[in-house]
């Protein structure tokens, strides 16, 4: 980008620059924005305070006989509330010195855009990620149709590591989905690492001599900067594997597996929450506002030689749908 010597100063060539780097960096979206239903319209003095989507129930079909009324139903309404609650920034000061003295000035300023906005973008996954292991019912099933949407993974210590996530947890994610009557399209899976890696070594799914729709396995994978990763589709979730899932603050003694075994672990304090969920639309499990978008700034502090970058945001999370979303938590030292 060209720099007009009619701007000024140096610091203002460089405060333009950073606004268009950081308007670069904000057209590629993140994966959390995508997964996030969010809404707009937010009133000017709502932040801060509680805010109200409201929401339509079903109805049902009941029987009609001759020379009888049909009763009367009404449509359910209600309301579901939650906050904008996280304010967060980032600045960054830059000194006179810094630029007379440092050889790396030059890179650390061709840095600065992107760090701020990765710091943010991280923030923000890390909070996604762990508003569903919040919004659900610690230590119990949550059953929604008398299927569970938290539990234990199903690895029993032989034909997997002891509670890894098999193949079978997926496959009942996907029934307790359909029980919950979730859409079928959009359905994805978040995983930790070794999650991935257990699957990916797993020898019916690695040799595809004997299973020929595997052959459209991704083997580099797509990675954005979030720090996630397209591995799969298995058993209809594209499956995708995150470094920020959230792990158990506490031992959740009454979880068992979706077959009510109990885990092999006497404390699952620490145990990774993967998430199994639908993000199509409405149907998304989390609910988000945004009070803020994300809001370059820069100034210059003459009487101290001294620049300031600094980038804020704010915005709220809520389970809007728990019906949704599953966890299914597993122990992230079981590897394969």
């Amino acid at each position: 980008m060209a720099i007009d010597s009619s701007w000024g100063s140096t610091h203002l060539q460089r405060s333009e620059i950073f606004r268009e780097m950081f308007k670069e960096a904000q057209l590629e979206p993140t994966m959390a924005q995508q997964w996030i239903n969010w809404i707009g319209d937010i009133p000017g003095d709502s932040i801060r305070t509680e805010l109200k989507v409201n929401s339509i129930g079903e109805l049902e079909v009941d029987t009609w006989e001759e020379s009888k009324a049909l009763p009367e139903r009404r449509i359910d309404t209600g309301q579901f509330t939650f906050n904008i609650d996280e304010f967060k920034g980032v600045k960054t000061a830059f000194t006179d010195h810094f630029f007379e003295t440092s050889f790396q000035s030059n890179q650390v300023l061709a840095q600065t855009p992107t760090k701020m906005k990765r710091a943010h973008d991280v923030y923000m996954e890390t909070k996604f990620l762990e508003t569903i292991r919040d919004g659900q019912t610690s230590n119990d099933a949550n059953l929604i149709n008398a299927a569970k949407h938290r539990m234990v993974a199903s690895g029993d210590g032989t034909s997997a590591p002891a509670d890894s996530l098999t193949l079978s947890d997926f496959s009942y994610a996907n029934y307790a989905l359909n029980q919950a009557q979730a859409p079928v399209p959009g359905r994805i899976a978040i995983v930790d690492p070794i999650t991935a890696h257990n699957l990916n070594v797993k020898s019916n799914i690695v040799d595809i001599s004997n299973n020929p729709m595997w052959e459209g396995l991704v083997t580099e994978g797509h990675l954005d900067g979030t720090g996630l990763r397209f591995v799969r589709n298995i058993y209809g979730f594209d499956v995708y594997v995150s470094q920020f899932l959230p792990t158990l603050t506490a031992d959740e003694a009454g979880l068992v597996t979706y077959n009510d075994t109990a885990p092999t672990a006497a404390d699952i304090s620490g145990f990774r929450a993967n998430y199994f969920m639908n993000v199509g639309g409405d149907a998304a499990p989390v609910i988000g506002a945004m009070g803020r978008a994300p809001k370059f700034a820069s100034w210059r502090e003459d009487s101290i030689e001294t620049e300031y970058h600094q980038l804020t945001q704010s915005f709220g999370f809520g389970l809007y749908r728990p019906e949704n979303a599953i966890t299914i938590v597993s122990d992230t030292t079981a590897i394969a």
